[in-house]
């Protein structure tokens, strides 16, 4: 049957090149109609920035700290705040004495995550603002920001796992006009826009 391996082989080379043919094509057809993003402005530039970076487990301690000393206010965008264990737990309680001491204390979470639910439900029974993002868009922002001041981002979710055994990066920035920024984008997302 040498002569069938050969039509087989045939077979998938015209197959091959014909799809590589029109995948040539369609590259073509698509590059035309490629229109590259509009260039990017130049980031804004503040003074007085002081940038603090807190990865891996130095993130828990310097958010007690922080959140321990707001007298203000406390905004907080969270993806996951998963309050099962003591050191989770704590940030609650943080959060609960701050809103019954009248510090402006509001949080949003993410809908479509269950173990938001536990923390939800615990903070609305004490007295926190706090609510769910929009259906419309998944609030995926792990972002803190507190009196006005001072601001926390980057890849941490409250959880004990992020917090306490994996790799992840955020920087706190000390810096009014930042703050502010960060709270106006914190507001839409708390509006649910």
């Amino acid at each position: 049957m040498p002569g069938a391996r050969r039509s087989s082989t045939g077979s998938i080379l015209v197959l091959v090149l014909l799809l590589s043919g029109l995948a040539f094509l369609a590259g073509l057809y698509l590059g035309s109609k490629y229109q590259a993003p509009a260039p990017l402005e130049a980031p804004a530039t503040y003074a007085g920035v002081r940038v603090k970076i807190i990865n891996d487990r130095d993130y828990y301690p310097t958010l007690l700290d922080l959140l321990s000393k707001a007298n203000k206010s406390i905004y907080i965008a969270m993806f996951e705040f998963k309050s099962d264990t003591d050191e989770i737990s704590r940030i609650v309680e943080i959060l609960i004495s701050k809103a019954k001491r009248g510090v402006d204390v509001k949080v949003v979470l993410e809908n479509t995550i269950d173990v938001n639910e536990l923390t939800y439900r615990r903070l609305l029974d004490n007295g926190v603002s706090v609510r769910f993002d929009t259906r419309a868009k998944t609030t995926h922002a792990k972002l803190v920001i507190v009196d006005g001041r001072y601001v926390i981002v980057g890849s941490h979710n409250w959880s004990y796992m992020a917090m306490m055994r994996n790799h992840e990066a955020s920087v706190l920035i000390d810096n009014p006009e930042i703050a502010a920024a960060d709270a106006s984008y914190f507001m839409s997302i708390w509006r649910g826009e």
